[in-house]
């Protein structure tokens, strides 16, 4: 005959454990929300270049996207990273003096998720739909600005002016080149002056 301690432990092994794991309802509502970040995450490659599930799915998502700090610039970083934007400007005031800036700036925007954002800023300028009627071997510092660039150009015109009470500012965009395999192999620096172009974005009084 099994002793009582013995037929104790069999049946406490084979009585179902009363955990206290998630419900169903539970496991379904995080699947759901796990889903929706992962989503979200993979909005930007699929905007950078355009295609049909991303331009499908990003207006929903922009909201969101925007507020978490998920709208990044993906092609920045691969596959095939392009040239950097940066916005220069000088600022004009009531006693004919000048003030020089640029956004982003390594000086003046830290830690780095802040310069990250004013980057951000910088780009929006380059990446706003172009002017279809400008030929495409038109010179890059000639292109002139869409209707959507040029209201970027004005809005962050406007907020320069207000932040430092200036009475005129003036913005250019200046591109910062990629140097080629060649290039670097023969010892060029990634901040060698020849990498870096700009084209004026307007002048702008304020209002």
């Amino acid at each position: 005959m099994m002793p009582a301690s013995v037929a104790a432990q069999d049946a406490a092994s084979t009585t179902p454990a009363t955990g206290t794991g998630w419900s169903r309802g539970v496991r379904l509502v995080v699947s759901l929300l796990l889903l929706f970040q992962l989503t979200a995450i993979l909005i930007g490659p699929f905007t950078l270049p355009p295609t049909y599930i991303g331009s499908l799915l990003q207006p929903w998502f922009r909201p969101y996207l925007g507020a978490t700090y998920l709208d990044h610039s993906y092609k920045f970083f691969a596959p095939d990273p392009g040239p950097s934007h940066l916005v220069r400007y000088d600022l004009e005031f009531a006693d004919d003096s000048h003030q020089q800036g640029i956004f982003p700036s390594l000086d003046d925007h830290w830690p780095r998720l802040y310069y990250h954002r004013h980057f951000m800023l910088s780009e929006f300028i380059n990446i706003g739909s172009p002017d279809v009627n400008v030929p495409p071997q038109t010179d890059w510092t000639r292109i002139p600005l869409s209707e959507q660039q040029q209201q970027y150009a004005r809005s962050y015109a406007e907020h320069l002016l207000k932040k430092h009470h200036a009475r005129r500012v003036t913005l250019w965009l200046r591109q910062h080149l990629i140097p080629t395999q060649e290039q670097v192999e023969r010892g060029m620096k990634l901040d060698d002056p020849s990498l870096y172009r700009e084209r004026q974005l307007g002048s702008y009084a304020r209002m």
